[in-house]
């Protein structure tokens, strides 16, 4: 109607008219153009907020197991320096249960905390970019790099456990036992042979020392994250 109307006092030689509605066609397209744009900007700020809250409620619970992991960590360490001091006995402790128990638990705390979810998610659809806070992206990358630098203890861990380790050679398994869920009274370990596997289990507590160290370092890393998000709420 407008164009037809613009034509009509083109051919009349209406020169205001025509700057008129030229001006509301103009404006017609700006205002739609604008209004698409404001459109745009708000679902992605939604869209940022979703993902905002959704980090939030998965690095509060990654804090919560990172600490988790520390305490086991730490009580790890205590029961192999324990251990690593009964070795030193002519004959083996009357407690077995007590090695065994400390045998069992020994190799789990050497792996890191996986990262949360909604972390793997975002960077496998290059999420980053949706998030208009730097400070926040940067936290998170940083909380990357830290995660990633596990593969260094975790190396070290899977050596340890090797079957030829000698270590893992002092220790075996009751037949049927394995995986019946009483790894303590299947698990049978020969105390001469534990001696002379004391250099991989002084390997143990200098790889568990550096995974206590890891895991402070993620502490660190998930509580930056959670700062960095605490400003975005």
């Amino acid at each position: 109607m407008i164009l037809q109307r613009l034509a009509n006092a083109i051919r009349k030689q209406d020169w205001f008219t025509v700057v008129i509605e030229t001006l509301i066609v103009v404006f017609g397209v700006y205002l739609g153009i604008q209004l698409g744009n404001w459109n745009t900007a708000r679902n992605a700020k939604a869209d940022e907020q979703r993902i905002i809250e959704r980090l939030t409620l998965d690095f509060i619970s990654q804090e919560k197991l990172v600490l988790d992991y520390i305490d086991m960590a730490q009580a790890m360490l205590a029961d192999i320096d324990e251990l690593a001091t009964l070795l030193e006995m002519d004959q083996p402790p009357e407690d077995s249960n007590r090695v065994k128990r400390i045998l069992v638990n020994m190799f789990g705390v050497s792996t890191k905390v996986a990262p949360p979810p909604s972390f793997d998610e975002l960077v496998a659809s290059g999420g980053f970019t949706q998030l208009s806070s730097i400070p926040l992206r940067h936290a998170l990358a940083k909380y990357g790099q830290t995660n990633s630098l596990w593969v260094y203890v975790e190396n070290r861990s899977a050596a340890v456990k090797e079957p030829q380790s000698p270590l893992v050679r002092a220790l075996q398994y009751r037949p049927g036992y394995l995986g019946s869920g009483d790894e303590i009274n299947s698990l049978i370990y020969d105390w001469e042979k534990l001696k002379q596997a004391k250099p991989d289990l002084l390997l143990v507590i200098i790889n568990l020392v550096q995974a206590l160290d890891r895991h402070q370092k993620d502490l660190a890393a998930v509580r930056n994250v959670l700062d960095a998000l605490e400003r975005e709420q």
